[in-house]
């Protein structure tokens, strides 16, 4: 997850969704794994947009900073020649994770993530959402804001 954003309820998306009240969430595609919770630099590549029972749920897709494709790999484009394969299977993943518990597949706004550009920016609204958040108050959320 990205600190400090925040997919505001009250700002509609794709089709009318409404964001899902929890920070934006990273899918890291680098090459090593690392430990929950642990904080990396990364170098944000796009950003699929899933529906999740009728809730918009950014997924932004990122590179690690000091991963050895992170200087060659700038797009999404770049992540498709530099890793073939990796954003199918991310896109499959995405679509069919639930399954396990019982649920139905999962749907995306569009199988072809948005640019960088479009991520970036993203992540600056959900960020600005998550100051007005802060400077108000957490209210009924279930968040702490310390």
């Amino acid at each position: 997850m990205l600190p400090q954003t925040w997919e505001d309820p009250a700002k509609k998306g794709y089709n009318g969704t409404s964001g899902d009240n929890d920070p934006l969430d990273v899918m890291e595609i680098g090459s090593k794994p690392f430990k929950m919770g642990e904080m990396r630099a990364v170098k944000v590549l796009g950003d699929l947009e899933l529906i999740d029972q009728g809730e918009l749920d950014h997924k932004i897709i990122a590179i690690d900073a000091s991963d050895p494709l992170a200087a060659r790999i700038n797009s999404i484009a770049e992540l498709k020649a530099a890793m073939p394969g990796v954003l199918d299977k991310l896109v499959e993943w995405l679509k069919m994770y639930k399954t396990t518990d019982g649920k139905g597949v999962n749907f995306l706004s569009s199988d072809t993530p948005k640019t960088a550009t479009e991520a970036a920016a993203v992540i600056a609204e959900c960020h600005a959402s998550w100051k007005a958040l802060k400077a108000r108050g957490a209210g009924d959320t279930g968040f702490w804001l310390g």
